[in-house]
Formats: structure tokens, C-alpha cells, sequence
């Protein structure tokens, strides 16, 4: 495997060059938190049904799921706030998430290079080697 390794590259894969800064070994990736984490639509959704449900239902003792009074409004997101912000700190400490699309279609076409080298060599490899076509003509005939 001759040519630079990309810092995404499996240990094996890359060149056995020091590492640049931008091939230097990385953290071991990020686990992705589960879907629940982006999903603030059913909470947002309550928020502004109790807020709608105010102006049809009489002013009543206030509920954690009965009509919202606007002055109550800040107070009753503050849970689709807090969702938002755990979902942003979630997408932050994803790895490459800094990466700009022109790192992302540079590593692609290095990558696609990388591929077709390698399907190359795979059919090269399926070739019979001419040797051999001398070494079996000579033994048959």
C-alpha cells in the first residue's frame, strides 16, 4: 500500500511516514446518542397545545398539562431549552464535525483513488503470470 494514508484510515492502512498534524492519530470515535436526544417535537408540540388550549378553556388552577397562561410560557420551555441544548453539546463532540466539505471531497477523492489502485492490483493478481504459462506448456509438451 504505497501513497499518504487520510488521518480516517485504519491503522493498517496508513503509511508508515510520521503522521502530519492533520494524519495524527485520533480518538477512538464518539458513540452516537440515541435519537431521543434530537427529537424536542413532542415536547414543543405540548408547550403550544397548553398555550392554544389558554384561550378556549376558563382561566382555571394552572396544571402541568392544563392550559398555559403566556406569562407561563418561558417557565413551561424551559425543558424543550434544556433538550436543545444537550442536543447541541451531543452534535459538537461528534468527531469531524469541524471538517469543511472541501476536507471531506479531498479524503473522497484520495479514497476513490486508493479504490481503484487497489482493484488493480486485485486483477492483477487474477492474472496468470506469463512464467507460469512457460513452466505448464513446458511440462505438457
Amino acid at each position: 500500500m504505497s501513497g499518504a494514508a487520510t488521518p480516517h484510515a485504519p491503522t493498517s492502512g496508513r503509511a508508515s511516514v510520521a503522521p502530519t498534524p492533520a494524519q495524527a492519530p485520533q480518538p477512538a470515535a464518539a458513540a452516537l446518542p440515541p435519537p431521543s436526544t434530537f427529537d424536542i417535537l413532542p415536547d414543543l408540540h405540548r408547550v403550544l397545545s397548553r398555550l392554544i388550549n389558554t384561550s378556549i378553556q376558563p382561566p382555571g388552577q394552572p396544571s402541568a398539562d392544563g392550559p398555559l397562561d403566556i406569562q407561563q410560557v418561558s417557565t413551561a420551555a424551559t425543558e424543550v431549552k434544556l433538550k436543545l441544548q444537550k442536543a447541541r453539546k451531543a452534535v459538537m463532540a461528534l468527531p469531524d464535525v469541524d471538517r469543511s466539505i472541501e476536507d471531506q471531497q479531498d479524503e473522497i477523492e484520495f479514497l476513490e483513488a486508493r479504490i481503484a489502485k487497489l482493484k488493480s492490483a486485485l486483477q492483477d493478481l487474477g492474472k496468470p503470470s506469463q512464467e507460469a504459462e512457460d513452466v505448464d506448456q513446458s511440462m505438457t509438451g
